[in-house]
């Protein structure tokens, strides 16, 4: 767990402090400092349709006394749809993959405390509509009974960093 904090740690002064060191002409390791700006003006795609795409998204699930936030990656391989839901340490809180020809979604691996039976037949019945809401454009899902709402924002990511 320690070096996991290290790692983070490293992680944020490299990202925080890259610019400062270009500016200053030093050897560092990336060749430009990051322009966050430059995400968010990209056209993000809404959901992979064709074999090895990917969609990165932000993601929010608020349940009624708590939420879970982060970052899912939708891709499309092997005539699946495999997703996953990390929160921002890289923990895993949900994992699922969905068939188009059956329409079925199973669910990988699940949080701690949303490992329960019950709890993972709602994700997983909320997950296949939420599935056809991402395919028709839209980006939330909101479940009335239980008063869950799936919020999956499409994120605008650079293909690669050049020199």
């Amino acid at each position: 767990m320690q070096r996991l904090f290290l790692l983070i740690s490293i992680a944020c002064l490299t990202i925080f402090f890259a610019p400062s060191a270009l500016a200053q002409n030093t050897s560092f390791p990336l060749t430009r400092p990051l322009d966050l700006w430059s995400l968010a003006r990209q056209e993000p795609v809404a959901f992979p349709s064709k074999e090895g795409e990917k969609c990165r998204y932000s993601v929010q699930i608020d349940f009624s006394k708590a939420y879970i936030s982060g970052v899912g990656i939708i891709a499309y391989t092997d005539n699946q749809i495999a997703g996953s839901v990390f929160n921002e340490f890289g923990v895993s809180a949900l994992s699922f993959s969905y068939n188009p020809q059956k329409e079925k979604v199973k669910i990988l691996s699940v949080a701690g405390k949303l490992n329960r039976w019950y709890i993972k037949s709602v994700i997983k019945k909320d997950l296949k509509k939420l599935i056809k809401v991402l395919q028709e454009g839209g980006t939330s899902y909101k479940n009335q009974k239980y008063n869950i709402t799936y919020t999956f924002v499409p994120l605008a990511v650079e293909d690669e960093i050049t020199e």
